[in-house]
């Protein structure tokens, strides 16, 4: 039969048991402890990422924004040059017709003032 252990076995048992628990609620701190830290630098490495594609597609973006700004600024250009372009045609047509129609009338003053000497 087995005697009943004494007081100071009993201690040395609990504090052996209490040391074995220390010593696995250390194991699973450090190791919970690294998890979170390496889930950190996943995080990090993650916002990083994540900065960069925003910076990019920033970038990017003014990029577009800028070539749009251009391609309406030379629009404008253009729709200016044909507007002048226009004016000037319709301003050189109106001379000539003016011109044309004033060797007209000279024309017809001269026609007269001949039908008037042969009818003379």
């Amino acid at each position: 039969m087995a005697k009943p252990s004494s007081g100071a076995e009993r201690f040395r048992s609990q504090l052996e048991e209490q040391a074995r628990a220390t010593t696995e609620t250390r194991k699973q701190n450090s190791e919970l402890t690294q998890q979170v830290t390496e889930l950190q630098d996943q995080l990090q490495a993650e916002r990083a990422s994540t900065q960069e594609k925003l910076d990019f597609e920033r970038a990017e973006r003014e990029s577009l924004e800028e070539r749009l700004k251009e391609e309406r600024a030379e629009r404008e250009r253009l729709l200016e040059e044909e507007r002048r372009s226009r004016l000037a045609f319709e301003q050189s047509m109106m001379e000539k017709i003016a011109h044309m129609t004033q060797m007209m009338g000279t024309q017809q003053t001269h026609t007269q003032q001949v039908i008037k000497l042969i009818c003379l």
